[in-house]
């Protein structure tokens, strides 16, 4: 009996909050994999990407996001967390490891704050507006390699009081749910 396909999950908080979903909505269909710890910002997924390969195993597929740490207003760093240079060469060196291990490699875009979430320079803090430009650097990356996305940010921000926590930055659990169907859906272009 051959084996399931096995769907690695890479990404911060927001993968693996829908990641259980997505396992359950893909059980007898794929094996669906992720690192245990928070994927966070891509220097951070680019640093722990071969421990976590060795760990869960040479995938078939790949869903990945890194975003919303890259793009945060960290108190402790100023302006952003990463600058986007930084973020985008870090995107193209986890993109070029991730090809090395299978064609089959799906991107999602970073999901929105809400756009009523305060923004304050001593606490971490988001701007929609920048995570934008963030996600647009990341799509002409996916886009120039051939790169399938999936765009969590339209998903959650058609439907951002439903799809967001309180907290106005985590997915609500309609959110994990519908960004896991919307993970299944990308990633069901690879799976037989």
């Amino acid at each position: 009996m051959s084996r399931l396909p096995r769907i690695l999950l890479l990404g911060d908080s927001i993968r693996k909050s829908y990641e259980p979903h997505v396992r359950r909505l893909l059980t007898q269909r794929a094996e669906v994999v992720g690192p245990e710890e928070n994927g966070q910002y891509s220097l951070y997924t680019l640093q722990g990407l071969d421990a976590w390969i060795r760990e869960l195993g040479r995938p078939d597929i790949v869903h990945w996001n890194n975003g919303i740490h890259d793009a945060g207003h960290n108190p402790e760093r100023d302006p952003v967390q990463f600058p986007l240079d930084v973020y985008r060469a870090n995107l193209q060196a986890i993109l070029d490891v991730l090809l090395t291990l299978t064609p089959h490699v799906v991107w999602a875009a970073t999901t929105p704050v809400h756009p009523a979430s305060p923004f304050r320079r001593d606490q971490w803090s988001w701007r929609n507006s920048e995570i934008e430009i963030y996600n647009q650097a990341a799509s002409e990356l996916m886009a120039a390699r051939g790169i399938a996305v999936n765009d969590l940010h339209r998903l959650v921000l058609d439907h951002v009081d439903a799809y967001l926590a309180d907290d106005q930055l985590h997915l609500s659990p309609a959110g994990e749910y519908a960004c896991a169907q919307a993970v299944v859906n990308a990633v069901g272009q690879y799976l037989s």
